[in-house]
């Protein structure tokens, strides 16, 4: 669970800092303000999970919620141009993750047997927190030099793209954000139609 967080907070941290900054001027009470609304809507989202009824399916509580932080928090994020817009983005992306993570450990609570549940934790979280160095450092080679350089060029998809997020700096962290969003509502909705997931979580 807590390696679930981290992976997401890596995320964000990576390449929201810079894009933030970068498209707010150097703004640093812009990008404290969002950073907040990103904390805040954790919080909600924890106390919401606990003043709830269980839930008797978890693959709803996964999947459904990772699709509304990535549809309404990353696509927002990335199409949005002031404070507000990415204030509210940080709440719809941060919001939905607690429900993820108590989905996630009701899942397998429940399917892994209790003698061996400390071995599969153990290599579940060796195995995530082993992914957070390549994608911290695949984010930043993919925005300094693939995403930024290809939104000042003048190809039709990049202005395209620019009538969605704007031009400057920071416009292709920008489109970052929206490809994480897309891909990820697109891999939630397979997840949760996915056969193999289904067998394991029951019928919706």
């Amino acid at each position: 669970m807590n390696s679930l967080n981290q992976q997401w907070q890596y995320h964000y941290k990576n390449i929201l800092s810079p894009m933030i900054l970068a498209r707010s001027g150097g703004d640093t009470g812009t990008f404290g303000l969002v950073n907040s609304m990103l904390g805040a809507g954790g919080i909600a989202g924890g106390i919401a999970v606990a003043a709830g009824k269980r839930t008797k399916n978890p693959r709803k509580m996964i999947y459904i919620s990772a699709g509304i932080s990535f549809l309404l928090g990353d696509l927002l994020m990335g199409a949005g141009r002031n404070v507000f817009a990415w204030s509210a983005a940080g709440i719809f992306a941060s919001f939905p993750i607690p429900f993820v993570m108590a989905g996630q450990s009701i899942l397998l609570y429940r399917i892994v047997p209790e003698n061996i549940q400390g071995r599969i934790f153990a290599i579940r979280n060796g195995i995530q927190n082993s992914t957070i160095p390549i994608g911290l450092l695949l984010g930043g080679y993919l925005a300094d030099s693939v995403f930024e350089p290809f939104m000042v060029s003048h190809h039709a998809a990049a202005v395209f793209l620019q009538s969605i997020v704007g031009r400057g700096p920071g416009s292709g962290m920008a489109v970052m954000f929206l490809c994480t969003g897309m891909l990820g509502a697109l891999s939630s909705m397979l997840g949760y139609r996915n056969r193999s997931v289904r067998n394991l979580t029951g019928p919706a």
